[in-house]
């Protein structure tokens, strides 16, 4: 096993961002992929939300630039905004103490001014595949020397539709260019579609248990009237500070925020249709510690990484496994532990049962008793348990408010 990132021969100035970022060695899908990335191999790879995908192939393509050269040699496409300026802030700081230049494009800013910008002759350029599109359409980019493409989250990207944006994209590249393919889970069509456009594809998958001693995994049974007083509930027994609360639909997203919100929590908002001022507002706040909880839907959360998230609540039960995954991996990242609650009717159970089956874990049953987190176990009586929660001396802004 690599023990060292020095095995790949990192130039100083990505070594150096390493050992700031506190990085040591390298995580397992890291340890599979450079080396293959390196090599010119098309690679996909699966590993769950916090494992360090974006590193495993942004750290290799950082190396094949050619700096003098004053073209665009490395593609990034994300399927949302947030996502894409993640990526972007991991270029920069990857990149700190080099004369590698990037530039992000995304939907929804002013393309007039990212065109202006573009010729400044980014070495990599990470963008949402409309904007992308649209910009070579506009024949304002030129691709004829882009070395390699990654579409990360490849599968919601093309569950959110860009299949044919992403496609067009490649379609306009060289056909010698590099594919690489990255996501917490890869579908049987992304499969295929990575079998059509990839030239012998290596598929790689870490952690085949998707999600591993990092997270628990509960559930809690309530009426589907009490839901909202449970959440409340359950943030303060946890004793939360940063919690992402997940819904199935936006029109049931805003009126949880107000419910939360008289019930005395601090809460924002996050909708993938809201504006991009709104979006940002409700992230400043959740970053920033003004709001313990973030709520929001799957398409609204997409590819989104915030420190300390120590709890990930599912207020309406994910869609399927796939889901459960992206969700729960908000919590627990890298070497962290967090906890993934369900909070479920009597009628939506049965969903318990299919995630343990199609992802190889235990979801165990909990209860809440005089505000304490108890264990519920057939023929056996409740236990209380000491609630994850932060460390002592940081103290939860709604402690001791009225319940």
């Amino acid at each position: 096993m690599t023990t060292s990132f020095h095995t790949y021969e990192l130039p100083d100035y990505q070594l150096q961002a390493l050992q700031k970022a506190g990085i040591t060695a390298p995580s397992p899908i890291q340890e599979q992929a450079i080396p293959l990335i390196l090599s010119g191999q098309d690679v996909v790879g699966k590993s769950r939300t916090g494992t360090g995908k974006t590193l495993a192939y942004l750290l290799p393509q950082l190396m094949k630039i050619e700096v003098e050269k004053r073209s665009l040699q490395v593609l990034i496409l994300a399927p949302t905004r947030e996502l894409t300026m993640q990526i972007e802030g991991a270029i920069k700081q990857y990149t700190e103490g080099s004369e590698i230049r990037s530039l992000a494009l995304v939907g929804g800013g002013n393309i007039d001014r990212q065109i202006e910008k573009l010729k400044e002759k980014p070495h990599i350029v990470v963008g949402t595949p409309g904007r992308i599109k649209e910009i070579i359409g506009r024949k304002k980019m030129k691709v004829h020397e882009v070395k390699s493409i990654t579409i990360d989250e490849v599968d919601q990207t093309l569950e959110l539709g860009f299949l044919k944006d992403v496609d067009a994209i490649i379609k306009s590249t060289m056909r010698d260019r590099q594919l690489l393919f990255f996501s917490a889970t890869v579908s049987a069509e992304t499969k295929k579609i990575a079998n059509e456009w990839m030239k012998s594809p290596v598929f790689l998958e870490t952690e085949t248990g998707a999600m591993i001693g990092t997270i628990s995994h509960v559930y809690f049974s309530t009426g589907k009237q009490d839901k909202p007083d449970t959440l409340r509930r359950l943030v303060r027994a946890y004793d939360v500070n940063r919690a992402m609360v997940f819904v199935n639909e936006n029109k049931g997203l805003w009126w949880l925020v107000q419910e939360m919100r008289k019930l005395g929590l601090t809460a924002e908002g996050l909708s993938g249709e809201a504006a991009k001022i709104q979006r940002e507002q409700a992230l400043s706040a959740f970053r920033d510690g003004k709001a313990q909880l973030l709520i929001t839907t799957d398409v609204g959360a997409r590819g989104l990484d915030v420190e300390g998230v120590t709890h990930v609540f599912h207020y309406d039960p994910a869609i399927d496994a796939d889901h459960y995954v992206h969700r729960a991996g908000r919590t627990g990242r890298g070497t962290q532990s967090g906890v993934s609650v369900s909070i479920l009717t009597p009628d939506e159970k049965f969903i318990i049962k299919k995630f343990e089956k199609a992802l190889d874990l235990r979801i165990f049953a909990k209860g809440l008793e005089q505000g304490k987190i108890v264990t519920r176990r057939p023929g056996t009586a409740p236990k209380p348990e000491v609630a994850t929660g932060p460390k002592k001396g940081k103290r939860n802004p709604n402690k001791g408010k009225k319940k």
